[in-house]
């Protein structure tokens, strides 16, 4: 049974493809109160964007107030002129409350969690249930509608993580992203201590090369970011620099 909660929004974006002539993928839809969208869009293209290898496409990043949250390679229904399944990329934005009694931060943190401890045929469902709302988002705005997005509804937790695993400890990491790895980030992410002016970021992708790892462990305070690159066979530490490539 997948469990979903409904969260107040402050922002949106879609990158797609629009299939008029003479257009190519860009962020077609901007909508909202967008303070960190940004910093996503700058991690979505050295991280995130035409990184081949399967694996969850997420990433998150929490600065103060607000929460981003980014899942990409979602195939839509709709195709290019080469018949080629276009896939669009959904950003939404987050602000915390003082009224919340659960903050959202832990919501979109627990929804991350979801994504990475759940079965491909689970996945899939969740993929169409972000799909949708993106397509809906970009139909809206190609028939020049006003965009509604006062909530978006958010996978939470329904598994629990291997507790038997290894704790992770390092400020910025990057680690392969297998079964136990993944298992290990949804754990940390699950149980995210939130500090003052820290910036922290998440990143869950493809065949990502480690001077890209290094690089989006440069834009954050703290970091932990998951690759299928085979550079990263081993836990690796980016905050020791790049000139060392220290491995734990």
């Amino acid at each position: 049974m997948i469990v979903r909660k409904s969260v107040a929004l402050h922002g949106t974006a879609v990158h797609t493809r629009d299939i008029k002539p003479g257009k190519d993928y860009d962020w077609y839809v901007k909508a909202g109160d967008l303070q960190l969208f940004e910093q996503m869009d700058e991690i979505y293209r050295i991280a995130l964007r035409d990184v081949e290898g399967d694996a969850p496409k997420l990433a998150i990043i929490i600065d103060g107030q607000r929460i981003g949250f980014l899942i990409g390679d979602l195939p839509s229904q709709r195709v290019d002129h080469s018949q080629r399944v276009i896939q669009d990329t959904l950003y939404l934005e987050f602000e915390r409350q003082s009224h919340q009694t659960v903050s959202c931060h832990r919501t979109v943190l627990h929804t991350a969690a979801v994504l990475l401890l759940c079965s491909k045929k689970t996945y899939k469902y969740h993929e169409q249930h972000f799909t949708q709302y993106a397509e809906e988002l970009f139909l809206r705005h190609s028939q020049e509608k006003e965009l509604v997005f006062k909530t978006a509804t958010l996978p939470i937790v329904s598994q629990q993580p291997n507790f038997n695993l290894p704790l992770i400890r390092q400020e910025k990491l990057a680690l392969f992203s297998e079964l136990v790895n993944r298992n290990r980030c949804a754990r940390y992410l699950l149980y995210f201590t939130e500090r003052e002016n820290i910036r922290f970021s998440f990143v869950s992708t493809g065949r990502l090369n480690l001077e890209k790892c290094y690089q989006v462990a440069d834009k954050s305070d703290e970091c932990l970011l998951l690759t299928l690159s085979s550079e990263v066979p081993q836990e690796i530490n980016l905050k020791k620099g790049k000139s060392s490539r220290f491995r734990i």
